[in-house]
């Protein structure tokens, strides 16, 4: 029997809920590069601030994003789940300050067909292939928060984590070989995501620069 998306996802939150209430708030913060407060733990993604209350499990949006009177709201299930995650698995390796491909960490290649047509082919279509689209690329990262990098034609770091970059390159291509994008993770990532998890960080990145590009 196939078990539904939506049934998945509660799953997955009972469960990440069950064993953040029996962890050490002060202890997970600290591995994860977050700050512990009275009523949880704060964890930015992608620069965005969300408390994910102890021992509860409650995942709060705190930036809104659409103005300073707007209240804080609860996330996105999935989003709850991966912060849920995030500073459950966390254990404080140091960044390895060396890029992989999703295939090459743990797990990644089992998952690498989806993760490519997920967070990969989006970027490709949007921004590959031409100058116009480098530059629209460069543009959209610079609004999301990125710095640039030296790699292919155009490249740049994200915090997606307090412990976790993420880079987007992206190749204009040429008569002979073709445009394509391509998103790598700091090597470190497998200590603190699993490969699902990290599969849905790029493809939330992907949306958003998409989204400012054609914004």
């Amino acid at each position: 029997m196939t078990v539904s998306p939506d049934r998945r996802f509660a799953d997955a939150l009972v469960k990440a809920r069950a064993e953040w209430a029996a962890a050490d708030a002060a202890a997970s913060a600290a591995r994860a590069g977050c700050q512990r407060t009275d009523g949880g733990v704060l964890v930015t993604l992608f620069a965005r601030p969300h408390l994910v209350t102890h021992p509860g499990g409650e995942v709060t949006a705190l930036w809104a994003g659409r103005g300073p009177a707007e209240p804080a709201e609860p996330a996105h299930v999935a989003v709850a789940i991966l912060l849920l995650h995030y500073v459950l698995l966390a254990d404080g390796t140091p960044p390895a300050h060396a890029w992989s491909a999703y295939r090459e960490l743990p797990d990644g290649l089992f998952y690498a067909a989806s993760f490519a047509g997920r967070a990969e082919a989006p970027l490709t279509r949007a921004f590959a292939g031409s100058a116009q689209g480098l530059q629209a690329f460069r543009d959209a990262a610079r609004a999301a928060g990125g710095d640039a990098l030296t790699l292919g034609d155009a490249s740049f770091r994200f915090v997606a984590l307090p412990r976790l970059d993420v880079a987007v390159l992206v190749w204009a291509g040429d008569d002979e070989e073709p445009g394509e994008a391509r998103v790598l993770f700091d090597a470190s990532a497998g200590h603190y995501l699993p490969a699902e998890d990290l599969a849905g960080l790029g493809g939330q990145l992907a949306h958003q620069l998409v989204a400012a590009a054609r914004a």
